[in-house]
């Protein structure tokens, strides 16, 4: 049984997570262009993530990304 058998994606997360993880909600930042062809950035979050715990993820993945540059310079 795949995570994707387990629970609804809508958004088609369940391949980029680690196998056995259910998907529970979803908050992003999205690089988009705006009607006027302007380059925008977007934040979204799925209804019932508060804004306090969409927070909380956005903040743990910059801290990842962090630890990743870090390690790179690193070498």
């Amino acid at each position: 049984m795949t995570v994707a058998d387990q629970a609804p994606d809508p958004y088609g997360m369940a391949d980029a997570l680690p196998e056995g993880c259910i998907p529970l909600g979803i908050t992003g930042i999205i690089k988009a262009l705006d009607a006027d062809g302007d380059t925008v950035i977007v934040t979204y979050r799925q209804p019932g993530i508060t804004a306090w715990e969409a927070l909380g993820m956005l903040i743990a993945a910059a801290d990842d990304m962090r630890a990743s540059l870090q390690r790179v310079e690193e070498g």
